[in-house]
């Protein structure tokens, strides 16, 4: 059988070799995809990221490209973009038209915006410093934080202030400075600045130095006191010369400051009510806020009906209240005294001068139903007037406010041979008047507190004489120093 030959036609052939010379021209010139002539016309997807070098996938494929890369010749239609970058990995849905570019930008970490510095400007003397208080670093759709002044670096353009890496800036001369902060993050620093200005310092305020004075006082003579000479006591003049020792070894502050007067001419006769009154006007006059004033007092004392009112007992007591010294008259005489006064009294009932009972507590409204009714009033008010409890005030005192205190004529003090009383001897113990030792310096740093002295009278009394005579302190747990040696 013959086959068939099948022979192009002279019109067809010229066309089909037309048609593969245009393809062949198109292909191997680039100037349009052969795609398009399959799928029609192709877009693009242009993608970048912050920072680069995210790996790209495209619909769940790994093209095998980083960022910044552009994924080309893509028949229009939706596509699935994945980008992953260390740990984070990010997902968004592109469409891709013809002959257009698709771009797709991210940001994979967060991008620093800025800086704010706190404060923004500072007024320095010569000589002073002062430290940025803040610094809060704002990130591009990320919020802010809180730096530490050690993540930040720090610069001045003037000699008038420096600036430290710890962002202290400081004041050198007089004039103007622009202190800058500067912060990294990544490959992004942003700047903010601080505007000083300096002055001449201020002269430095004058501090008058402290002053330090004394006025001790000690009956033993009574003229009047019921059943005379019963009523005279034998330690008050000697109690006198042990404070004026303890007090003469005094060496206060840096400069050893001592008592530049110690007034103990009121002995016995001598300490008459119009006579100590006096004295603490005399012997104190010229004290300012800053010095301090100490009023000794060893001698009977007594109270008012009912306890109504302490008093301390002058020479010329005689059983009546118009020839004592009442709290009341002791605070209006101490309190015309300027700075601060420490108040010892040595003597019976002495409690009720700072509202003191046996249990160290302020005395109850009961108890005080004779004062007069302005007394009452303050007192129920928590005020101090007529009480030795205002912060001008340290006190000791030998007893509380309804008890005795007591003295010793036999035996005679250890030391000096003499009679004693037992509180004024057990603060002398504590501050050195025994054996130079100074026993309530329970810290060892040559200062006795207020506290110290306090706690070391209350046991050398209890162990010691183990005596019904409880010695009180205002303000109590007082950390100022009392003696310095």
């Amino acid at each position: 059988m013959k086959k068939k030959a099948f022979f192009l036609s002279s019109k067809v052939l010229p066309l089909i070799l037309l048609t593969l010379l245009l393809l062949s021209f198109l292909i191997t010139s680039g100037c349009y995809p052969i795609s398009n002539l399959f799928f029609g016309a192709s877009g693009s997807i242009e993608v970048t990221t912050y920072p680069f070098g995210a790996k790209i996938f495209l619909n769940g494929n790994d093209t095998g490209h980083i960022t910044p890369y552009t994924i080309l010749n893509l028949p229009k239609g939706t596509y699935e973009i994945k980008l992953v970058f260390g740990e984070i990995s990010y997902i968004e849905t592109v469409i891709v038209y013809a002959n257009n570019t698709t771009t797709l930008y991210k940001d994979l970490l967060p991008r620093l915006s800025k800086i704010l510095v706190s404060p923004t400007s500072m007024d320095l003397e010569v000589g002073e410093s002062q430290k940025v208080d803040s610094i809060i670093a704002y990130y591009i759709n990320s919020g802010s934080v809180s730096l530490s002044l050690s993540e930040c670096s720090y610069s001045s353009n003037s000699i008038n202030a420096t600036v430290n890496s710890s962002g202290t800036i400081t004041g050198i001369s007089k004039g103007s400075a622009t202190i800058t902060v500067s912060y990294t993050d990544v490959e992004i620093t942003k700047t903010a600045t601080i505007d000083v200005t300096v002055s001449s310092a201020a002269p430095p305020p004058v501090v008058n130095p402290i002053t330090y004075r004394a006025l001790l006082v000690g009956v033993g003579d009574y003229e009047n006191y019921p059943p005379a000479p019963d009523g005279d006591l034998n330690a008050p003049p000697y109690d006198v010369e042990r404070m004026y020792y303890v007090l003469d070894q005094c060496q206060f502050g840096s400069s050893n400051t001592v008592l530049s007067i110690i007034n103990d001419e009121l002995i016995d006769l001598e300490a008459t009510k119009t006579a100590i009154l006096q004295g603490i006007t005399s012997t104190f006059s010229g004290a300012d806020e800053n010095d301090i004033s100490f009023f000794y007092f060893s001698g009977h004392g007594t109270y008012g009906e009912g306890f109504s009112t302490s008093y301390i007992c002058p020479t010329d007591y005689d059983n009546t209240v118009n020839f004592a010294i009442s709290v009341d008259e002791l605070e209006s005489a101490l309190s015309s005294i300027p700075g601060t006064k420490v108040v010892i009294l040595d003597s019976c009932f002495s409690g009720g001068f700072i509202g003191k009972g046996g249990k160290e507590k302020i005395i109850s409204k009961e108890n005080l139903t004779s004062f007069n009714d302005e007394i009452i009033n303050v007192f129920s008010q928590a005020q101090s007037k007529g009480l030795l409890i205002t912060n001008q005030y340290k006190v000791l005192t030998a007893s509380h406010y309804d008890q005795p205190s007591y003295e010793i004529p036999d035996p005679l003090h250890w030391k000096d041979g003499n009679p004693f009383a037992i509180f004024t001897a057990a603060f002398c113990n504590g501050c050195g008047y025994d054996d130079g030792l100074y026993y309530a310096d329970s810290n060892l740093d040559t200062k006795i507190t207020l506290d110290e002295i306090y706690e070391h009278i209350r046991d050398f009394i209890i162990y010691l004489f183990d005596f019904n005579q409880n010695v009180q302190v205002f303000p109590e747990n007082s950390d100022f120093t009392i003696i310095e040696h």
